[in-house]
């Protein structure tokens, strides 16, 4: 494994709350980041709800919270951005829902069951944590090692150590201990990115148990 720098990373809330400012020098680094970050998930909730638009309605979402200057009220005082992120979704999703319903004469079920496009929305944001933590992972990790991982824990191949150790021409012993080492790397990995995207206080176990289950 290499080396890890120490040098303290710039947290996502660092670079949420510049967005508050249109004007900032990296307001467009970082409006692009989130919009790469959080795309999949909002397409994935409005696609849980049979929206055949669903690409149209990520893309008016994301041009809306810049139109309205949304992301102006961002505060860790109000919760998690991903909370933020979802309740501003859901408003959206209604208000357009309105929309459509006055324009077709259908009415709008006020008390539409919401739980699944947000379980949509949660699965998708944990699968992008866990894909940026296993880049991340692969980077810093032997060529050996990441592939005796990713064949054994994200391949499921069936294969057994003693199957993976002839392949990759190394001891038994070493496919254990390689396969324990960047479990334990990529579980921290896993935390230092949650701590970035959580408020203080939250629980960040919770969270990690959570995306490991996606």
């Amino acid at each position: 494994m290499r080396k890890v720098s120490q040098e303290f990373p710039e947290t996502r809330w660092s670079q949420l709350l510049e967005l508050r400012d249109p004007s900032h020098p990296r307001y467009a680094e970082h409006l692009e980041r989130l919009a790469k970050q959080y795309w999949s998930p909002v397409f994935h909730y409005a696609q849980a709800l049979s929206k055949a638009d669903a690409e149209d309605l990520t893309q008016q979402f994301f041009a809306m919270l810049l139109a309205r200057r949304d992301l102006e009220k961002l505060s860790p005082e109000r919760g998690s951005f991903r909370g933020f992120l979802k309740t501003a979704l859901r408003n959206f999703i209604l208000s357009a829902g309105r929309a459509a319903a006055v324009r077709s004469t259908v009415p709008l079920k006020e008390e539409a069951d919401f739980r699944s496009p947000e379980q949509a929305f949660d699965r998708e944001w944990a699968r992008g944590v866990l894909a940026e933590g296993v880049a991340r992972l692969r980077k810093e990790s032997s060529p050996v090692a990441f592939e005796i991982f990713r064949e054994y824990c994200l391949e499921e191949s069936g294969d057994s150590y003693s199957e993976l150790a002839r392949r990759h021409k190394v001891r038994e012993d070493d496919v254990r201990n390689r396969l324990r080492e960047v479990r334990l790397r990529l579980r921290e990995i896993l935390e230092d990115l949650l701590r970035d995207y959580l408020l203080p206080g939250q629980d960040v176990d919770a969270e990690l148990r959570f995306i490991l289950s996606k």
